[in-house]
């Protein structure tokens, strides 16, 4: 610690663990550093995050695109562990809750609907889009096809933006790594094999249907699948305006017994909306993107919003829900699948004139250049017809117009020039580096 300042200021304080930031003495130039906090009691640690494992899964994923660890400290007295990581300023939540980070202005004067020629706006943020997007996936795809690990805890506030625009993913405390002996989980707070894994696991809207039906074997991989489509999805999704009073309200309405299938339809969504009781000139009104699932109200509230927008678990769709443990322990209303278009009001306006069956949970080998096709992909019941990021980093949506921008400091390996093999890479975008794209939509911060 000496050669780090003393003070410290808290990024974050959870459940689970304490994020505090301190500044390199003497700067080198001036680099913060973020320390991770959390206890290796299992008495005070709840099942099953696991900072022991996630230090030890974070060492072995070097990768661009995943947060590398400094170095770790334990502390006997508190029996606490510190993994010391580079402090990334931005997160994927923060860029997403802009409202400027839209294809649509927030006060249009035209429409663009139906349009096939994109906007220099649009273009814009599919350039921004494709970026984070892809690079999400490439860190996916090395986890899962190198490293043998899957995450359990995909999610926009886990999915870091360096200055450059470098993505790194973030917090393995809850990941699972394959066929692992129990030699080389000692030392970890919780052992897990397959038939005794945890599906108390990955975060609200972005959980796969099945973690909602109590398995203690499950494909983990699959569940990293569901969660890109979902995070994916929230590119795309409302920007809504809202405020800690309406959130108070929202939260009552939530709990209450008179809440019934009364949302808002989807024909309704604009790109930008205002939520109820957000009143003209109040000071805590923040944007913050819908979800497309709603994870409020508890496993059988999120079960019933996957249902109405993926369609009910048949065989068809779905062979082996009932396979589930509590599979039969509740029932549905049985309703189909709707068209998620009409959810998902950022699409980019050139696309919507393609035509795609977004319904099916059976999709076609052939993939359209378009963001919905891959969003719909990794949105599909069946956990073993859910598309891989490895397919999913040959979508031709990527090859589409506008080419890809990666950070000007972005390290290509032999591995991501393969994966790289036929894209159309550009250097800027209207002579901005991907970094500069994308402080336009945010803040400054300490770096």
């Amino acid at each position: 610690m000496s050669d780090f300042c003393a003070s410290a200021d808290i990024i974050s304080e959870g459940p689970f663990s304490t994020v505090t930031r301190i500044q390199a003495d003497p700067p080198e130039p001036t680099r913060w550093i973020a320390i991770k906090s959390s206890t290796t009691s299992r008495e005070y640690a709840r099942k099953p995050h696991d900072i022991v494992k996630e230090a030890r899964l974070i060492a072995l994923a070097s990768h661009p695109n995943i947060i590398s660890l400094i170095k770790q400290e334990a502390t006997e007295i508190s029996q606490s562990l510190s993994l010391w990581m580079p402090f990334i300023p931005y997160s994927l939540h923060d860029l997403l809750s802009t409202s400027t980070f839209s294809p649509h202005p927030l006060v249009s004067f035209g429409s663009t609907d139906g349009s096939s020629v994109a906007t220099p706006r649009e273009k814009r943020f599919v350039v921004l889009v494709k970026s984070i997007i892809f690079q999400v996936l490439c860190a996916v795809n090395h986890l899962h096809e190198t490293v043998k690990v899957a995450h359990r805890d995909i999610k926009p506030s886990n999915i870091l933006l360096s200055a450059s625009g470098c993505v790194k993913l973030i917090d393995f405390g809850i990941a699972w790594k394959v066929d692992e002996s129990e030699s080389a989980q000692e030392g970890d707070l919780w052992l897990e094999h397959d038939g005794t894994m945890f599906f108390e696991v990955s975060t609200g809207p972005y959980r796969a249907p099945e973690l909602l039906f109590g398995p203690r074997s499950y494909d983990a991989f699959a569940i990293d699948y569901w969660s890109l489509g979902v995070t994916f999805s929230e590119f795309f999704t409302a920007l809504r305006l809202r405020s800690d009073e309406e959130e108070e309200v929202m939260d009552a309405f939530l709990t209450s017994d008179s809440e019934s299938d009364t949302e808002e339809s989807p024909t309704t969504l604009e790109p930008f909306m205002m939520a109820k009781g957000v009143r003209a000139g109040d000071s805590t009104a923040r944007w913050l993107r819908d979800s497309l699932f709603n994870g409020q109200r508890g496993e059988i509230g999120l079960a019933w919003s996957i249902f109405k927008t993926r369609g009910s678990p048949k065989n068809t769709n779905w062979p082996s829900f009932l396979q589930l443990p509590d599979a039969s322990k509740l029932s549905f209303v049985d309703v189909d699948a709707v068209d998620l278009a009409p959810l998902l009001p950022n699409l980019p306006p050139s696309t919507l004139h393609l035509s795609l069956d977004i319904k099916t949970h059976m999709p076609s080998g052939e993939m359209s250049p378009t963001p919905l096709d891959l969003v719909s992909r990794f949105l599909v019941y069946e956990p073993s017809r859910r598309l891989r990021p490895r397919d999913a980093l040959r979508s031709p949506w990527f090859e589409a117009e506008p080419g890809l921008l990666l950070p000007d400091d972005y390290p290509i390996s032999s591995t991501q020039a393969a994966l790289l093999d036929g894209q159309e890479l550009l250097d800027k975008w209207e002579s901005k580096t991907l970094g500069e794209l994308l402080k336009s939509h945010l803040p400054n911060q300490a770096q």
